[in-house]
């Protein structure tokens, strides 16, 4: 049997580390997704600026 460059158990490191990688990407992205969602509900996004305040193009 020949001794190749990236074995098997190399390869199925590199692919849990990845899958793990993508694990806490997706968690922490919802995470940060939810905790937005739930603090800017009272946000009024029509009181930020005042269109009759700005110049006409």
């Amino acid at each position: 049997m020949e001794n190749s460059g990236l074995d098997d158990t190399k390869l199925l490191a590199i692919i849990g580390l990845l899958v793990s990688v993508l694990i806490v990407v997706s968690v922490l992205f919802g995470l940060a997704y939810f905790y937005d969602v739930k603090h800017n509900g009272e946000v009024d996004t029509g009181s930020c600026y005042n269109r009759s305040a700005q110049p006409p193009l």
